[in-house]
C-alpha cells in the first residue's frame, strides 16, 4: 500500500514548522493564521474547510515547537 501526501499538506506543515521555531508567539500566530485561512477557504466559492490541512498545521506546530525547545535547552 502506497501512502501519498499532497503537496498542499506538506506546505501547511512546513510553514507552521517555521512559525513554531520562533517559540510560543510563533505557535500562536501560526495557529491563528491556519484557522483564519481555513475559515477563508470555507467561505470561498468552490472551496471548503479541510480538517486535514488543520492536522498538517498542528503537526508542523508541534514538531517545530519541539525543535525550538530542544535547541533552547542545548544552547542555553
Amino acid at each position: 500500500m502506497k501512502i501519498t501526501i499532497q503537496k498542499d499538506k506538506i506546505l501547511h506543515f512546513v510553514v507552521n514548522f517555521f512559525f513554531a521555531l520562533l517559540g510560543t508567539y510563533g505557535v500562536s500566530f501560526g495557529l491563528g493564521a491556519s484557522l483564519g485561512k481555513e475559515y477563508g477557504d470555507s467561505k470561498a466559492f468552490g472551496n471548503k474547510w479541510d480538517w486535514y490541512d488543520i492536522v498538517a498545521d498542528c503537526l508542523g506546530l508541534i514538531v517545530g515547537f519541539g525543535v525550538n525547545r530542544c535547541l533552547t535547552l542545548i544552547f542555553s
